[in-house]
C-alpha cells in the first residue's frame, strides 16, 4: 500500500456561495451531475447535511458513501470516503472555494489516500472521475449564475 493523492484547480464563472450551495446539497447532484451521478441522497441514518452527514452518490449498484467532516460556507467542504467499493483507505478530501475577480470562484479539490492495490490505476480512476464531476459542476454553476443574473 502506498500514499497517493491529487489536487485539481479550476476557475468557475459563478459566485462562491452558489458553487458551495451546489456542492453542499447532495440530493441535487443527480440533477446536475448526470450521467456520472444518477442517484444522490443523504443517508437515512444520521443528519441530512452538515458535519457528520453521509452522502450517497453514484449509479446503482455502484454507490459511494462519504461523510462530511468539515463545512464552512462558502469557502470549504471536506469529506472522507467510508465505503468499500473503491480500493482505498484513509481517503480524505477538501474542496476549497475562494472569490476571485468579478464574481468568479477559484476551486481547489484535493485529496489524499492510501491505495490498496499497486500502481497508479486507482489514483488515475479517482482523479478522472473527480475531473468529470468538476466539469459538470462548472457547467451547472455557470448556467445557474447566468440565469440568476439574467445574462
Amino acid at each position: 500500500m502506498r500514499r497517493d493523492g491529487y489536487e485539481i484547480r479550476r476557475t468557475i464563472e459563478a459566485d462562491p456561495d452558489l458553487v458551495f450551495g451546489l456542492l453542499a446539497d447532495a440530493p441535487s447532484w443527480s440533477s446536475w451531475a448526470r450521467p456520472l451521478i444518477m442517484t444522490s441522497r443523504w443517508s437515512k441514518d444520521g443528519v441530512a447535511g452538515g458535519v457528520g452527514a453521509v452522502r450517497i452518490t453514484g449509479m446503482w449498484p455502484f454507490l459511494i458513501r462519504e461523510e462530511i467532516t468539515e463545512q464552512e460556507r462558502p469557502s470549504r467542504l471536506s469529506y472522507r470516503y467510508i465505503g468499500r467499493l473503491i480500493p482505498v483507505k484513509d481517503y480524505q478530501a477538501t474542496i476549497a472555494l475562494e472569490p476571485v475577480a468579478d464574481g468568479t470562484t477559484g476551486l481547489t479539490w484535493s485529496a489524499s489516500f492510501t491505495t490498496a492495490v499497486p500502481g497508479p490505476g486507482v489514483r488515475w480512476g479517482i482523479e478522472a472521475t473527480v475531473r468529470l464531476l468538476i466539469a459538470l459542476l462548472v457547467r451547472e454553476a455557470t448556467r445557474s449564475e447566468r440565469s440568476s443574473t439574467g445574462t
